[in-house]
């Protein structure tokens, strides 16, 4: 069994930027680093995610121009977190449930030490599935 922590290891980094930043410096991280989301951070803890759907829904459908909108004033502020202690089968339960795609983990401290992403989890269910079918085969 998965804990989150295992997958946050396997992690290269996880990808942050400025409330201040714009939304166009904002994609161009993301597309950088070929992630969904970067999270927004204010002494080490997370206040903010920003994500392909806050783009989608609150910049490109209002005809807003991302060089002139800041992360701030779109970013996720509402935010589902995850303890890394939590299983990679119950966080998916909770992403699933929450419908959310991004799930940012944290350690004991409050610290964020990743954003996972739904795809992250389901091909750690996956590879679970698989060694479940290698010592039953």
């Amino acid at each position: 069994m998965t804990h989150l922590s295992d997958l946050a290891a396997r992690q290269k980094r996880v990808v942050s930027i400025s409330d201040r930043a714009t939304v166009r410096d904002a994609c161009k991280s993301m597309a950088e680093a070929n992630v969904g989301a970067c999270a927004i951070l204010d002494g080490g803890r997370i206040v903010g995610l920003f994500t392909e759907r806050d783009v989608l829904k609150r910049v490109l459908l209002k005809n807003l121009h991302t060089d002139d909108v800041l992360v701030k004033d779109v970013m996720t502020t509402e935010i589902v977190t995850a303890q890394d202690e939590m299983t990679a089968r119950e966080a998916l339960h909770l992403i699933t449930t929450q419908e959310i795609r991004h799930l940012p983990v944290l350690d004991a401290e409050g610290r964020l030490i990743a954003v996972l992403s739904i795809r992250d989890l389901i091909l750690d269910q996956v590879d679970e599935m698989k060694d479940y079918i290698a010592l039953a085969g």
